[in-house]
C-alpha cells in the first residue's frame, strides 16, 4: 500500500545533491510529489513529499541509516493525512534586522490560533542604508471567527518596538 511520506534533509551544498536524493526515491519504487528546496548560507535543505510503498520506506530508510555519507542528515516522517488547507490570511513584513523578529510575530500569531502555512524570510542589504533589511512573507489559516483587528492590535505594537512595516492581507481561496 502506497503511503506519503516527508524527507527532509540538509548538507553542504553540492553539485548532484538533488540528484542523490532523487535516486533514493526512485531507486526504492517512490514517486516524489512536491517539494522545498533551497540553498541557505553554505548548506542546501529542503522537504520532499513522496509517495512509496511500505516496503519501499523501510528500504529508504535503512539506505538512510547505513550511508555513511557525514555531509548530509535525512530525517523521514510518515505524513499525516489531513484536508488541504487554504491560507487565509497573507502578512508581509519589512524593516530593519533585529533578532527576536521572528519569535515575536509567531508567538502572536499562535497565541491567536493562526497556523502558518508558508513562510519565507531573508535578510537583504536595505536600498538607501546599506543596512540588513529583515523581509517575510507568511501565508496562514486563521480560525473561524477570528478577529482581524486583534490581530491588526497586537502586530501594531511590535510595528513600534521593532520599526518594522507589517501589512496584512485577507486571501480569498
Amino acid at each position: 500500500m502506497q503511503q506519503q511520506y516527508v524527507i527532509t534533509f540538509a548538507g553542504a551544498d553540492r553539485t548532484g545533491l538533488v540528484e542523490t536524493l532523487a535516486e533514493l526515491v526512485k531507486s526504492h519504487g517512490g514517486d516524489w510529489q512536491q517539494s522545498e528546496l533551497t540553498r541557505l548560507g553554505g548548506a542546501f535543505a529542503g522537504a520532499i513529499l513522496v509517495h512509496v510503498s511500505s516496503e519501499g520506506f523501510q528500504a529508504i530508510n535503512r539506505a538512510v541509516e547505513e550511508d555513511d555519507n557525514t555531509d548530509l542528515a535525512i530525517h523521514i516522517t510518515e505524513a499525516v493525512s489531513q484536508p488541504q488547507i487554504e491560507p487565509n490570511l497573507h502578512l508581509a513584513l519589512t524593516g530593519p534586522n533585529r533578532p527576536g523578529i521572528v519569535y515575536e510575530i509567531t508567538h502572536e500569531l499562535a497565541e491567536l490560533d493562526v497556523n502558518i502555512l508558508h513562510f519565507t524570510s531573508r535578510v537583504e542589504s536595505g536600498a538607501w542604508s546599506g543596512e540588513p533589511l529583515f523581509v517575510a512573507d507568511l501565508d496562514t489559516c486563521a480560525p473561524a471567527g477570528f478577529d482581524l483587528e486583534e490581530l491588526r492590535d497586537r502586530l501594531d505594537g511590535i510595528e513600534e518596538r521593532m520599526t518594522l512595516e507589517i501589512d496584512i492581507e485577507s486571501v480569498k481561496s
